[in-house]
């Protein structure tokens, strides 16, 4: 609605850093492409972000997408992972990065909890916590993953992957 109040008469005239502007001040667009078609159209693709987690902030919940950008929360009821804690948006982003490129699936994280510390626990859907390692948390989710798959937890709740090269279970 914000580009077709702009003056689009004709497009040879057309101000790209005001559409620019409109477009990625919108927290739901994760990438876009505009298009002229001369003499009088615009065409513009827009893809929309994924969104990743909740985050509480100041008592408001909101959505953090994968364009790295906050959202209301009421934009999708989504089972998503909620993050417990206060980091940056880029560090979730970087710890989803990591975790991506490891052995343990996303899909399985309930909660994050993010420590002042900048260290990370995840928070299994089977209630598994892992406790993470500050560095090589990559490695270490793959340690976790091949000891997850061979070990029964029926009693044993904690995981921890803090010392290096090895694994402590807690219950």
């Amino acid at each position: 609605k914000e580009i077709e109040k702009l003056n689009l008469d004709t497009i040879f005239f057309l101000n790209g850093k005001k559409i620019n502007k409109i477009i990625n001040k919108n927290t739901l667009v994760e990438a876009y492409k505009i298009f002229k078609i001369y003499p009088s159209t615009i065409h513009i693709e827009i893809q929309k972000t994924n969104f990743l987690a909740k985050i509480n902030i100041n008592g408001k919940t909101y959505l953090i997408g994968s364009n790295g950008k906050l959202s209301n929360s009421y934009l999708a009821d989504k089972n998503l992972p909620f993050i417990f804690g206060n980091p940056k948006i880029s560090q979730f982003i970087n710890i989803k990065n990591i975790i991506d490129d490891s052995k343990i699936s996303y899909n399985q994280i309930k909660n994050f909890l993010f420590y002042k510390s900048k260290r990370w626990d995840l928070e299994l859907n089977n209630n598994i916590i892992l406790k993470l390692p500050e560095e090589n948390i990559k490695d270490s989710l793959d340690n976790a993953y091949e000891f997850l798959k061979e070990k029964n937890f029926d009693d044993n709740k904690i995981i921890d992957l803090r010392v290096k090269n090895q694994i402590i279970v807690n219950d």
